[in-house]
């Protein structure tokens, strides 16, 4: 009997991740194609044509193309329906808003089953099954990117919400006098430990208190191409600016986290995403606030652990999930 597989792809702003793996998880293939930004059926159709480059069956066999595909698993980030696969609101790719994926997916994958999921939960789910939530029911993710994003997890089930849109941690309010936020919105999450956030701030400081520092000569040297990582190695070698400016972007990070461990009560936190590769330059001073703002005793130490699966852990999460609604939930 043939091996069955199972795709996991996370749509990026300019570039689809994916995975396929066996019925165990384990990796077959992994690789990329770029994004459409214009068009989701133009480039889930490239997606399909590369996937039947690795899973097609001999030429001269009379096998349908995807016969080896059980089923497909996709994460995008903005407001998505997992029940209809619509995707709503969706601010890295305007182009796709108000568009039904699990049609397409249908359309260009033979019918196969499908799952469609926000990117974050996606991500979550990756962790908990091969992650840093092994062996948890509930957790919280936060994924610390361009913006901030967030998954919640309860007795092992992801949280959407009524209108799907639950788990929009970068956008929890943690001063109304704050800095305003890409969502129009003031004093969110996003606003302090994004990467634009941080990236502005950092340029602020260069230009109006640090003039003469390290971190100003980074930011001219650098000019549009900075980066947080950039940052986070100047903070490693021990310029204070810098070291700083990511502790202000724990300690915020440190004031969600409370807030969530005291709402939710989690057998642990996960930290995720681009920024998060800062390491203890956040989760230093997070981890430092987080147990003085938490009520219950046996929570104070809550874990608040990095995320293991790195920039492929949404698309393991979309093949996990995939395999789940092949098995029947």
């Amino acid at each position: 009997m043939a091996a069955e597989f199972y795709l996991g792809a996370d749509i990026g702003g300019t570039g689809v991740k994916y995975i396929i793996t066996d019925d165990q998880g384990g990796i077959f293939h992994q690789g990329e194609v770029p994004t459409d930004p214009h068009s989701a059926k133009r480039t889930l159709g490239r997606l399909a044509m590369e996937v039947a480059e690795r899973i097609s069956p001999p030429s001269d066999s009379d096998e349908a193309t995807f016969f080896r595909l059980a089923a497909v698993g996709l994460a995008c980030a903005g407001i998505i329906n997992p029940a209809s696969g619509h995707l709503g609101r969706s601010p890295n790719l305007p182009g796709w808003e108000d568009t039904n994926l699990k049609r397409i997916i249908a359309n260009e994958f033979q019918d196969k089953p499908s799952v469609v999921a926000n990117d974050v939960n996606a991500a979550l789910f990756g962790e908990f099954s091969f992650g840093a939530g092994r062996g948890c029911r509930n957790l919280v993710m936060i994924a610390l990117g361009t913006g901030v994003g967030g998954g919640i997890m309860l007795d092992g089930a992801l949280v959407v919400g009524t209108h799907n849109g639950a788990a929009e941690i970068g956008h929890m309010v943690l001063d109304p006098s704050g800095p305003t936020c890409t969502c129009g919105g003031v004093g969110c999450l996003e606003a302090w430990a994004g990467s634009v956030a941080i990236l502005k701030q950092a340029r602020l400081l260069a230009k109006v208190e640090l003039k003469e520092t390290a971190l100003a000569q980074l930011v001219l040297e650098k000019g549009e191409h900075l980066s947080t990582r950039d940052l986070s190695l100047l903070a490693e070698q021990g310029d204070a600016a810098s070291l700083a400016l990511f502790a202000e972007v724990g300690h915020r990070l440190g004031h969600a986290v409370g807030n969530l461990v005291n709402i939710l009560d989690p057998d642990r936190v996960i930290i995720g995403g681009g920024v998060a590769q800062a390491g203890d330059l956040i989760l230093g001073s997070c981890r430092a606030l987080v147990p003085a703002m938490v009520l219950a005793e046996e929570a104070k130490d809550i874990p608040i652990v990095s995320a293991e699966l790195g920039p492929m852990s949404a698309a393991v999460g979309a093949a996990c999930l995939a395999r789940q609604e092949q098995a029947g939930g």
